[in-house]
């Protein structure tokens, strides 16, 4: 069966573009990667987004902290061989590897000292994440494909109920992140065409796939 398919029109862009487009989009946007509290980001720039801190009672600078993730890799189905993930993608899925670096602002305070000083406690964590693929379609040539994580993993992590709940946060905060990662249909059809979507996208052999017409 021919590429096409019963269409008329098949496009689709490879893993190693993908990877090459999510390098190139932070590297030259870091803010998407990098978030902190007013003591570690107190304003936003093109390097980091400021955000703030969390409010909790008794603390008066409220609990500062820092997120710093490394350039995500997507591993499209099939999985790559030998690859060392907990999660490894199933037809139509991707996988994902990042690292991620939570730092904490640890406040002592005296009698009468209200600001008290801070310590910055920090952790590295190895994450894997398993996501599908979502399509945005307007109209002939218009729309884009975002990622959305389904899973994660992060190695090694005990107990059991900790492992849940950082899961939990993680995930959360790479699905706002990768709101930011947006593959509008004309990097698929290399601008050549109007794709009218019709069926996909889909992904099998190490490619996100679309089919329809022009």
């Amino acid at each position: 069966m021919s590429l096409t398919q019963n269409f008329h029109v098949f496009a689709g862009v490879a893993e190693s573009g993908i990877n090459t487009f999510l390098k190139d989009l932070f590297t030259t946007r870091p803010h998407y990667l990098n978030y902190g509290s007013p003591a570690f980001v107190p304003t936003s720039t093109v390097n980091a987004t400021s955000v703030s801190a969390i409010a909790f009672p008794g603390v008066p600078t409220g609990i500062q902290f820092a997120v710093s993730f490394g350039i995500p890799t997507i591993d499209l189905y099939p999985p790559d061989a030998g690859s060392p993930s907990p999660l490894l993608p199933a037809q139509n899925q991707f996988g994902l590897h990042t690292k991620v670096r939570l730092v904490v602002g640890c406040y002592t305070w005296t009698e009468g000292d209200k600001r008290g000083q801070m310590t910055p406690l920090s952790v590295d964590l190895d994450v894997w994440a398993l996501g599908s693929i979502v399509s945005h379609y307007f109209g002939p040539g218009t729309g884009y494909i975002t990622f959305q994580v389904l899973n994660v993993r992060i190695p090694a992590i005990k107990p059991e109920g900790l492992e849940v709940v950082l899961d939990c946060v993680i995930r959360m905060m790479l699905n706002a992140l990768l709101e930011n990662v947006q593959l509008p249909f004309r990097v698929l059809s290399a601008g050549a065409f109007q794709l009218i979507l019709e069926q996909g996208p889909t992904i099998d052999q190490d490619q996100v796939e679309v089919w329809g017409d022009i």
